[in-house]
């Protein structure tokens, strides 16, 4: 009986097949490094574009909506509120630019009465001063005729402190609500408090009726710190919105000639009347939280304002828009 022998592979074969699984894993890794690079690249650039269409639009939006008048714009303003020409408090303006000038300087001055120290603005931005209905507010009816302009507004539903317009296609008043009471808004003539100056007077200048509305306003300042956007409201405290956002730059649509059309774009230190503000362009620059790879030696345009080079490896992307003050332009 043959005996047969138990034959494996030889060393040459288990070195061609090492090699070859070798140059297979290689391949397979390459891809998988390949493939992460790429992932990595698109969700920097998704980032990127998600952090700076949603700047734009927090503070386009509110643009758009600067200025609210009332029913028509062109009834007569009225305004109770004490040093109703402050910054915070002139709701006869829509708006109120500041152009960055220099290191810790703005034209005109960007005071701690609009952005406090220990949230101070960054340098070589521009911010901007809006004044707006409240974006989560909600408006109301008066129920009832005011016997008179000095009477409080009846409503059906609770209101806050803080201020109001009241407004029909007759008259517009701004005053703050001091407190509320058997179903009416009161406005009594009174000193400042945390939610706004207070009232010089209780008289809202017009005696209005039945389904005027009543509108809860606000006052909202954008602009850059620490490479990110914040926004400011009426008296609180900032607060951070979207990281990245590492420039602002803004100028103004002017019109000269009331003809409700653009004769000019200029910054906010150059502007001769901001009550004939149009429309605004918005320039951000907004830059990866990651470095990668390449250095960003590239300037940037914003507006006629050239930021950069960085020479760093984080990876940067411009947005630029242009946006009419929809209560002022039509």
């Amino acid at each position: 009986m043959k005996q047969h022998m138990q034959r494996g592979f030889s060393i040459v074969e288990l070195m061609v097949a090492v090699t070859l699984s070798m140059i297979l894993m290689a391949g397979v890794l390459s891809i998988f490094a390949s493939s992460k690079v790429t992932y990595l690249s698109n969700e920097k650039v998704a980032r990127l574009q998600e952090n700076g269409r949603m700047a734009l639009d927090l503070i386009v939006r509110d643009i758009r909506a600067s200025g609210y008048m009332g029913c028509a714009k062109a009834v007569p303003f009225n305004t109770t509120l004490n040093t109703p020409t402050a910054l915070r408090w002139d709701y006869s303006r829509p708006m109120q630019g500041f152009e960055s000038t220099g290191p810790g300087s703005w034209s005109p001055a960007l005071t701690t009465a609009v952005i406090p120290s220990a949230q101070a603005a960054q340098d070589g931005s521009d911010a901007i001063l809006l004044r707006v209905s409240q974006r989560e507010g909600t408006s109301q009816r008066v129920t009832n005729n005011l016997a008179s302009a000095t009477a409080d507004p009846q409503v059906a539903a609770a209101v806050a402190n803080g201020i109001m317009m009241i407004t029909d296609c007759n008259a517009s008043t701004v005053f703050q609500v001091t407190g509320f009471a058997a179903g009416a808004a009161q406005h009594v003539a009174g000193g400042a408090t945390a939610a706004g100056p207070g009232n010089s007077t209780n008289n809202l200048s017009y005696v209005y009726q039945r389904d005027a509305r009543l509108i809860p306003m606000q006052t909202v300042v954008y602009y850059v710190r620490n490479n990110s956007l914040w926004r400011g409201v009426g008296s609180s405290t900032p607060e951070e919105l979207v990281e990245g956002v590492q420039a602002l730059q803004i100028v103004y649509g002017e019109d000269t000639d009331a003809d409700r059309i653009v004769n000019n774009y200029v910054a906010a230190n150059a502007v001769t009347n901001w009550a004939n503000i149009v429309s605004v362009s918005v320039s951000l620059l907004v830059r990866s939280e990651q470095s990668g790879n390449d250095v960003d030696a590239q300037t940037y345009s914003l507006l006629g304002t050239n930021v950069g080079p960085f020479n760093d490896r984080r990876q940067r992307m411009l947005f630029t828009t242009t946006a009419a003050l929809r209560n002022v332009a039509i």
